[in-house]
């Protein structure tokens, strides 16, 4: 008879287990859902912004080119830039 309680309580405390751990992978399962599209946004994000130095380089040299163009047309001697505190 305590054989066939232990064996019961065995197969019980197994079946616990199991719907706990059924529990946890459930729930990891919609974390690892959300990593995913986390991971897609971020590659995206990469991907729309891998040029944006040599972009912003060109943008300074041209505003720089526009900004000499535009004082040699007025007329007015160039001061050097100011730094700011």
């Amino acid at each position: 008879m305590l054989m066939t309680l232990s064996v019961l309580l065995a197969w019980a405390l197994l079946g616990v287990l199991l719907v706990g751990l059924l529990l946890m992978v459930k729930s990891l399962q919609s974390i690892r859902h959300w990593f995913e599209k986390t991971t897609v946004g971020l590659r995206a994000v990469e991907h729309q912004t891998k040029d944006l130095n040599v972009r912003a380089a060109v943008l300074t040299a041209s505003l720089r080119e526009t900004i000499e163009a535009l004082h040699a047309a007025s007329g007015r001697r160039q001061e050097p830039a100011r730094q700011r505190d």
